[in-house]
């Protein structure tokens, strides 16, 4: 019996061992760094050393979806064993990810695809990603999974502390970025990303500070389905999973580093939450 497939991109940081598992297809996004261009995916450029040399680069990193015969090719090899297939995006307002899937769709008749705007990134997106292949797993219906999905969209929240505004305001992406930069050199911004907008939600002066605020944010999002810490190399990575022991199994935290498309525009030593609300 032919079965529901799952697709998203490499900007959804699902951990390539959960992604074997639940048989999820990932497209890798592309950064480019001076001239040369580099697929976001396994045996590409280390996160760690991109991380490490993201701030010497004379020229800043710039990032890229993939053309659209990248996901008409994973469609096509999908259609062999599925029917219909589920492939869940970057946030429209932040990518052009969702035009480019639905275009690769358009080439490959023999299968249903349908295509989801997150209104995420990072592991916001991932935990979307996880949850419809789990059902998939299960298997429920591309009908069922798509309701579970548009039901589950408002309940998740990225928060994160970003080390400047510098390099969010070099990217263009968010335009409250560009006019505030200034007004916070010596300042944690803090950004929520929620329903595909990137919001400020507060300005603290010491990381110490911006934890404890993490940890409210948290909090007050009542019990939780689903949690994992995102981070760009930040140094208090432990100090805040300690601090959300008490909020959260320790045993079902999970931890990642940002992938590099997203970093190149939030930059070195970012720390922050992708949480599911179970309310």
């Amino acid at each position: 019996m032919k079965q529901v497939r799952i697709v998203t991109d490499s900007t959804s940081d699902v951990p390539p061992d959960v992604a074997e598992q639940l048989r999820i297809t990932v497209v890798p996004a592309y950064v480019q760094i001076g001239n040369l261009s580099y697929r976001d995916a396994p045996g590409g450029l280390s996160r760690e050393e991109f991380y490490a040399q993201l701030p010497t680069f004379p020229v800043p990193p710039t990032t890229s979806v993939p053309p659209p015969h990248e996901f008409t090719h994973v469609y096509r090899a999908l259609s062999v064993e599925a029917d219909e297939i589920v492939t869940i995006v970057l946030a429209t307002s932040l990518s052009g990810m969702y035009s480019v899937a639905q275009l690769g769709a358009q080439e490959v008749p023999e299968v249903r695809v349908h295509v989801v705007d997150s209104g995420q990134v990072t592991m916001g997106l991932g935990w979307m990603v996880i949850a419809a292949a789990e059902a998939a797993v299960r298997g429920e219906s591309a009908a069922s999974i798509l309701a579970m999905l548009e039901a589950m969209r408002p309940r998740v929240r990225v928060y994160a502390i970003l080390d400047t505004l510098e390099y969010l305001r070099r990217s263009g992406r968010v335009g409250w970025a560009r006019t505030r930069a200034a007004e916070l050199l010596n300042i944690k911004p803090m950004i929520e990303v929620v329903e595909g907008k990137v919001r400020d939600i507060g300005r603290v002066r010491t990381r110490h500070r911006a934890l404890e605020r993490l940890v409210e944010l948290v909090r007050a999002l009542g019990p939780l389905e689903r949690l994992a810490l995102i981070h760009t190399y930040a140094p208090d990575l432990e100090e805040l999973r300690q601090r959300l022991s008490g909020l959260f199994s320790p045993e079902k935290l999970i931890s990642v580093v940002v992938t590099t498309v997203v970093g190149a525009h939030v930059g070195p030593r970012g720390l922050g939450v992708a949480a599911v609300s179970g309310r």
